[in-house]
Order: structure tokens, then C-alpha cells, then sequence
């Protein structure tokens, strides 16, 4: 891959992903979830030594009936489900959106565990449900009491400033229980956790317009087709475009059988939204500072076919081979330099309007390939 091409680092999730909706208890347990890791459900009078998968007609009956008696459950059934659920079939890697009243976080799910903690109780469990349905989310406090618990690594917590699409928020607004499958919202909640995402191959750039005000079509229409031509090497009809566009919003491009070292035209298409003054470096023409980039890569390739066209191991169908990749990297520089000049100005121009920000998690470091660039030059 090329070296410029890593700094993107886009998030590549397995096509075996699950996605999840975990509640925190009305969001009394979220800020605990979030400084601590981890996740967790009720029932504690179960544990996963007490259930499988597989559980025979009389296993489940006689659990559904103590969990009845226990927590006085309508239906005992789906608080078992979920029990069998969160130990069983969420695994390492699956994503959660945990939300709370408020607030929205994405998070990698990981191992389960149960918490050892003596002052874990079924009554202490009992007694901070009972306390909750009184209490006050703006005063009052709680830890949570649950044993079953899974480790998480966060991915983002979404902040005031930050946009969740409104089919995701409609989701979650519609669904009250404590577990719940997002596989049908897959998409929607990779484009919120990550601005750039790889998942069954088609990469997916989600772009987050700030702007509050009403927008120009044209800035609409110019960032699409300018950020869709760049992107895809001048086919855009090759580009799906989703929107979830409500001033601010998101607008979403994908591509499908997208490979990770093919990923320069992202680089070009992000230098062009998101270039400008970063740390020490003023960009008087952003323009040029991206053919540089382009002529930097092509020349870089160039070298290495060069090289083996002048060892002695080449034969001569290997050396009419490296001929026709010497052509076709001239060829995908010509077209990339002239699409910069097409599309380029344009792109800027709209996404400024625009006010197209990046997230903290995706934020190109610019000065890390201008770096790059230097250290690579031969010393004169």
C-alpha cells in the first residue's frame, strides 16, 4: 500500500459484524458505561452458567417462572432472550449504540464477564430499579448494579455539535428495550461512528455539514458530482449518494468493491475539502500542493518499475509488461492532474459554504505526508 495512502487508516469492519442498541437504564448508567468500558444487563438472578443457546422447553420454563417470581416480569420470556442474547450472541468486534436519554455513543463490543462484586445483588439490583422510576436524571445518581457485563473500546461519543441521522434517531426513539439488533440500521451507524468506513466492500465517506442556514443548490449539486468525480477516478456514475440533509446533516458517498490500497483519490478528495492552514504549513494554492501529492505518488511508482526494467532478471515479456505499467501510470497522472483542475476548486468552494467539517477521528494529518514527502527527497 502506498505509504501516503496509509495515513487515511480507514476503519475496515468485518462483513460478520452485528450491530446492537444497548439503553442505559433511562441514561442513569451511561456516564459510568462510558469512564469505565463496559456494558451490561439486568436479571442478575441469571448468570450465563444458568443458560445456552439451547435451552430444552423445561429449562426455559423453569427460568421464565423464577424470573417471574423474581422480578414480578409480564413477559419473562424476552427478559430471558435478552439474558441468552447478551452472553451468547453479541461476540468480540460486534459494534453497540449506547444511548441514554440525550447523548449517543458508538463503541467495539468485547469480551463478557460478570462482575464478582458481593454487594451485587438481585436485591440491590430490585432496589435501584424501584429507585429509578422516581428519580430525577438532571440530580440523581446511580451505579450500576448489574453482574453481566461486556468490555467495550469506544469509538466516538456524539457530542451537541455532532448530527446523528434522523432514520438512526427515528430507531432508536422506537425502540425501548434494554437490548435490541441494529443489523437492518448497519450502515447508518457506521456513518456515524466514522467519517470514512470500509464494510462489505463498499467504502462509505460520510461528510458532516455544519452549515444551519439554507443551502444553495449549487453548493449541494457542485460538492456531490465534484466529490464523486474525484473519488472514483472521473465515473461517478460508479457513486451512490445518501443524504440525511437538514441543515446541519450528513451527506453520504459509496462506492462499491472498493480495495484499501486503492485509496489515493479519498487522499485527493479530502486534501481538497480539508486543506487550507494546518500547524505550520500555509497553503497559498491548495491546488498545487495536491498535484504535488499526485506527482509525488506516480513518480514514487515510476522509480520502482524502472528499477526492474534495468535488472538483468527481466526477460523480455516482463520488460514489455513494466513498458505498458510505465504507460498507465502516466496515463492515471494525466487524468488525476486534470481532474484536480476540474473539480478542485469547485469541491473547496462548495464544502466551505457548506461548512463540511471532519470529525475528530478522521481528521487527515496533512503535515505527516508533507513530512513524508521530505524525508523521501534524495539529499541534494
Amino acid at each position: 500500500m502506498d505509504k501516503m495512502t496509509q495515513i487515511l487508516d480507514i476503519p475496515s469492519i468485518k462483513n460478520d459484524t452485528n450491530f446492537w442498541m444497548v439503553r442505559a437504564k433511562r441514561g442513569f448508567f451511561f456516564d459510568e458505561f462510558m469512564r469505565n468500558e463496559f456494558i451490561a444487563i439486568g436479571w442478575n438472578s441469571v448468570t450465563k452458567a444458568m443458560i445456552s443457546q439451547n435451552l430444552t422447553r423445561s429449562q426455559s420454563d423453569r427460568l421464565k417462572a423464577s424470573i417471574k417470581a423474581t422480578y414480578d416480569e409480564s413477559k419473562p420470556g424476552t427478559s430471558l432472550n435478552k439474558c441468552i442474547r447478551f452472553c451468547y450472541e453479541l461476540k468480540a468486534g460486534d459494534i453497540a449504540v449506547i444511548v441514554d436519554n440525550n447523548r449517543v455513543a458508538f463503541a467495539y463490543i468485547g469480551e463478557y464477564y460478570e462482575e464478582q462484586s458481593p454487594t451485587l445483588t438481585v436485591e440491590l439490583g430490585k432496589e435501584v430499579h424501584q429507585q429509578i422510576e422516581k428519580a430525577n436524571p438532571n440530580t440523581d445518581t446511580f451505579t450500576c448494579p448489574y453482574i453481566k457485563r461486556r468490555k467495550i473500546t469506544l469509538i466516538k461519543v456524539l457530542t451537541a455539535d455532532d448530527t446523528i441521522s434522523p432514520y438512526l434517531q427515528s430507531a432508536i426513539a422506537r425502540n425501548w428495550h434494554s437490548l435490541s439488533d441494529l443489523n437492518e440500521y448497519a450502515e447508518l451507524v457506521l456513518s456515524g461512528c466514522f467519517d470514512t468506513v470500509l464494510f462489505k466492500d463498499k467504502l462509505t465517506v460520510t461528510f458532516r455539514v455544519k452549515r444551519k442556514e439554507e443551502i444553495n443548490v449549487l453548493d449541494l449539486a457542485n460538492f456531490v458530482l465534484c466529490a464523486a468525480r474525484l473519488l472514483s477516478d472521473d465515473k461517478p456514475e460508479t457513486v451512490q449518494v445518501k443524504t440525511t440533509l437538514h441543515s446541519p446533516g450528513d451527506v453520504i458517498l459509496q462506492i462499491w468493491n472498493f480495495a484499501q490500497e486503492n485509496a489515493f483519490p479519498l487522499l485527493i478528495c479530502y486534501m481538497a475539502i480539508f486543506g487550507g492552514k494546518v500547524g505550520d504549513y500555509e497553503f497559498h494554492s491548495i491546488i498545487g500542493v495536491i498535484k504535488g501529492i499526485i506527482n509525488h505518488k506516480y513518480d514514487e511508482d515510476k522509480k520502482k518499475i524502472e528499477l526492474r526494467k534495468l535488472s538483468a532478471e527481466a526477460d523480455l515479456a516482463e520488460q514489455q509488461a513494466l513498458k505498458q505499467k510505465l504507460e498507465n501510470i502516466e496515463t492515471m497522472r494525466r487524468l488525476q492532474l486534470s481532474s484536480v483542475d476540474a473539480y478542485a476548486e469547485p469541491l473547496a468552494t462548495a464544502a466551505k459554504n457548506l461548512a463540511v467539517q471532519p470529525s475528530s477521528a478522521t481528521i487527515i494529518d496533512i503535515t505527516k505526508i508533507l513530512k513524508s514527502q521530505q524525508e523521501e527527497q534524495p539529499p541534494q
